[in-house]
């Protein structure tokens, strides 16, 4: 079996383009993976295009580890995210076409499951939401969906206004989770993001004044480059620390692990490299004593990739996903993934377990999204 074809396509949801990956081969025998990498998609897509497509074309889909070797760890300038991301892309289809040929889905090509399902907590539920009010009116119809957790950032009710004073801030923050808590009860996870907005002495009161609302990690609180702010807060925190999406590959999680200030790591599997370098990461993980809860702010089909993996770890925390992968899952699949009551269920199908609808991605549009940024703002 050999490939003979590669499209990466564009395809815009609700608030950035996501980039899926279609890998043909000679037997007929097709793969889709995810690349999505958010305000970099155009060069996600050169990337695979121009620089990795032309060397692989012929090439059998079983050179997993070859092609992360090749074009990341033996290249002189190491691409980054964007060339991880599009590596990942890549890799993941030929997962899902090597899971085709064998009959198998991919965590049985991999060590096998763990796990009967996987539990899932949702993030992305509370776009547009402005007020404290208005995030905990979400959170309950998030919950209603059967999500058993939730993550957000209680920083965004202040996003407006920059000349807040960061004790405010926080003490705004967590008034905003305690309105939670108590409107979603004891039983749903809790998740903070805070994406490293704040300095050391904000993360200090964060961490030791959320504790009553039992939440189960507070997620780079900041900077992630704060090393000696993390050693610091790793021995003052009363609640457990979790970080590590901007921490690519075996190699940074090498220093990642043994810094220790983590008691939750959370890599992003389209970007460190695909399915096989996540595996290794997790191993590397819970040989470190640490769990493992990947980030995923990606379609469904990266978070069935992520799936896959998540089922062979015994490490395994809770798997991130985007409420929008649900609706994807109905949109661009024909042949849909299995989530009930906040998990998803593992099934025998092979590969991903799941079938893309191509004609209804190649119909997308890609638009031009920049978040977050406003260059003359």
């Amino acid at each position: 079996m050999k490939i003979t074809n590669i499209e990466t396509y564009l395809h815009y949801s609700v608030w950035r383009n996501l980039i899926l990956v279609k890998v043909e081969t000679d037997e007929g025998i097709t793969g889709i993976g995810e690349a999505t990498l958010r305000n970099h998609e155009v060069a996600v897509k050169s990337a695979i295009d121009a620089h990795i497509t032309p060397f692989i074309l012929g090439e059998s889909p079983y050179i997993v580890s070859k092609l992360f070797d090749r074009f990341f760890a033996k290249d002189a300038w190491r691409g980054g995210v964007v060339f991880l991301s599009a590596i990942s892309g890549i890799e993941i289809a030929l997962w899902d076409i090597i899971g085709k040929k064998a009959g198998q889905p991919i965590y049985n090509l991999i060590g096998g499951k763990h796990h009967q399902r996987i539990r899932t907590y949702a993030n992305g539920w509370f776009r547009g939401c402005k007020t404290s009010q208005d995030f905990v009116e979400a959170a309950k119809k998030t919950v209603a969906r059967g999500f058993t957790a939730l993550k957000w950032d209680p920083l965004f009710i202040h996003e407006a206004d920059k000349t807040t004073r960061e004790r405010e801030v926080v003490e705004t923050a967590l008034q905003n989770i305690y309105d939670i808590r108590a409107a979603v009860g004891k039983d749903i996870g809790l998740c903070i993001e805070l994406h490293g907005a704040l300095t050391y002495d904000g993360a200090v009161i964060m961490a030791n004044n959320v504790v009553d609302a039992d939440v189960m990690f507070i997620e780079e609180p900041m900077h992630p480059d704060d090393k000696e702010g993390f050693r610091k807060l790793s021995m003052k925190a009363m609640v457990p620390i979790a970080g590590g999406e901007r921490v690519f590959t075996r190699w940074g999680y090498k220093s990642f692990i043994a810094e220790h200030y983590h008691s939750i790591a959370q890599p992003d599997l389209t970007h460190v490299g695909g399915i096989w370098e996540t595996k290794l990461l997790g191993a590397m993980l819970e040989s470190a004593y640490i769990q493992i809860a990947p980030h995923n702010s990606n379609g469904i089909v990266a978070t069935m990739a992520a799936v896959m993996a998540d089922a062979t770890m015994p490490n395994l925390l809770i798997q991130e996903m985007l409420v929008e992968a649900l609706d994807l899952n109905d949109s661009i699949l024909k042949e849909c993934a299995v989530w009930k009551d906040g998990y998803f269920e593992l099934t025998d199908k092979p590969g991903l377990g799941i079938e893309p609808d191509w004609e209804i991605i190649k119909a997308g549009e890609y638009k031009q999204a920049y978040s977050k940024t406003n260059f003359k703002g």
